[in-house]
Parts: structure tokens; C-alpha cells; sequence
């Protein structure tokens, strides 16, 4: 069965070689910026490390693709239909009639995403010290 696995430079830099399996978080949930679990949807793509080890990028329940995640197997491991739905869409892709997923394009457009939530942070705070200055000056 073939890997979709994508070794392009800086695809996964934020992937250390040196984790292993006991570094990974054992839940098969992900909390949120909203403050709520959820659930694993689907695996959308996977990578080996130079040691072997595989991460799975996974897309999670309620989140916007953007907000899928790298993780080791323990995560998926109490989610057998995210496995088998996993091999059929591995099968698909190595007869050419699935694509996979563009890792370099997909770390991309989640940057682009941080880069505006962390402008959208930094006007906000800007905006409250001018509301509080605003209000100090007009009293």
C-alpha cells in the first residue's frame, strides 16, 4: 500500500524527529480556542519523520480545516473508521483518482491565518488603549 507522504523543505518544520510516541498527548480530542472538545473527523494527510516515526494531520470535528493538527497514532488509536476511511483514501490516491493534500499549500494558508488572527490581536489591544486614553482625557 503506498504512503502519501510529502518530504518537500519547511512541509512540516514544526515536526521534530526527536519526538517520540510517549511525547504524544494520549486524548482522542483536541481542546479548542473555543474552549470545547472535539472529536477527530478525518485524517487528511500523513508523514514519516527521518526516524520513522508517522505523523497524521488531522482534521477535527466542528473545526475548520485550517485548525487540523499533526498527530501520532495515539490520538486516532479508540478511532477505527478514521483508520479504515484512512487506507480506502491512501488506495484512492496511489490509483490517481484522489489527490493528496497539498502540505506545502496547506502550511501556507494556515500562516496566512495566524499572521491575520495575531494583526486582528494586536489592533484590538490598540484600540482599547485609545479607548482608555480617550476616556481619560475626556473626563
Amino acid at each position: 500500500m503506498a504512503t502519501t507522504t510529502n518530504h518537500s523543505a519547511g512541509a512540516a518544520a514544526y515536526i521534530h524527529d526527536t519526538d517520540t510516541q510517549d511525547d504524544i498527548e494520549s486524548d482522542s480530542s483536541i481542546e479548542t480556542d473555543d474552549g470545547q472538545y472535539h472529536l477527530p473527523e478525518k485524517i487528511i494527510a500523513e508523514l514519516k519523520s527521518k526516524t520513522g516515526f508517522v505523523w497524521y494531520l488531522v482534521k477535527w470535528q466542528d473545526c475548520p480545516i485550517l485548525r487540523s493538527s499533526w498527530e501520532g497514532s495515539a490520538v486516532l488509536e479508540s478511532q477505527p473508521h478514521i483508520w479504515e476511511n484512512w487506507k480506502l483514501e491512501k488506495q484512492k490516491q496511489a490509483q490517481g483518482s484522489s489527490k493528496p493534500l497539498d502540505i506545502a499549500a496547506f502550511n501556507k494558508a494556515v500562516l496566512e491565518v495566524e499572521k491575520a488572527e495575531a494583526q486582528r490581536h494586536i489592533l484590538r489591544r490598540l484600540k482599547r488603549r485609545v479607548n482608555r486614553v480617550l476616556s481619560i482625557v475626556s473626563d
